[in-house]
């Protein structure tokens, strides 16, 4: 979406969502950047193409994703952001997007567009009307580690969205509903199966820093995993003596 935590915010974010299990640390170092961290055991695939190196060890994959704002909300206007994900990594997860988040009352409304692996509800890329380089996209340099940037914003798009809706005194419980974007056919090295294009989400809060979160998607897997915030920004570097 187009929402980010307050500026000194550093996250932590645990998913288990098969055949992934994902650990993030999100930093936010101004209200209007998001940066993260991921390391992704994906079990579905061997640490190696060779089975006697690999063993029972199942691939591991990092990368780095940010996200920046480009437009705050209005009264009229959405909030905009612009993302990349996996930029320094393998580019398995690699895409980027666009978004637009509206609240309405006690609902949050986005609608993206996206490249790479979000171009799952695939439409022509708007790009290539403006340059033909948008039209395709390139393929990511080799090894992992070293920016693809001939790949940005390129190749077909897709669509996205979602809505979230804050329970009414449920202490900020809220449940996701969203359309997929995401192509599992090109995702990883190993297609997953989607029996649905929609997935829906409830996010319980423990307190106002620790949440708890279930969610069915593709419609076939059940996920489950946690987020932690710790809100760093209001915090005073020196402390006064008495």
């Amino acid at each position: 979406s187009s929402r980010f935590e307050e500026e000194g915010t550093l996250a932590f974010s645990w998913t288990h969502n098969e055949p992934y299990l994902r650990g993030s640390i999100v930093a936010y170092p101004f209200s209007w950047l998001e940066a993260s961290y991921q390391y992704v055991d994906i079990n579905n695939q061997l640490y190696s193409p060779i089975k006697q190196f690999s063993g029972s060890q199942s691939l591991k994959d990092k990368s780095f994703d940010f996200k920046v704002r480009l437009m705050k909300e209005s009264q009229i206007f959405p909030a905009v952001a612009l993302g990349f994900r996996d930029i320094g990594g393998t580019n398995l997860f690699g895409a980027e997007y666009l978004t637009f988040s509206k609240y309405i009352n006690n609902f949050d409304f986005t609608f993206g567009l996206g490249w790479g692996n979000l171009n799952g509800n695939a439409i022509k890329n708007p790009l290539s009307y403006l340059a033909d380089r948008f039209e395709t996209r390139g393929n990511p340099k080799p090894g992992g580690g070293q920016l693809s940037t001939d790949t940005f914003l390129s190749g077909k798009a897709g669509y996205f969205g979602g809505v979230e809706y804050f329970i009414p005194k449920f202490g900020g419980a809220r449940i996701k509903f969203e359309l997929d974007g995401t192509n599992y056919q090109t995702e990883s090295k190993v297609p997953l199966n989607q029996n649905s294009k929609f997935n829906i989400s409830y996010v319980h809060p423990i307190n106002k820093n620790f949440f708890l979160k279930l969610s069915y998607v593709r419609g076939n897997t059940l996920s489950f995993g946690f987020s932690y915030k710790a809100p760093f920004g209001k915090k005073y570097p020196l402390t006064k003596k008495t």
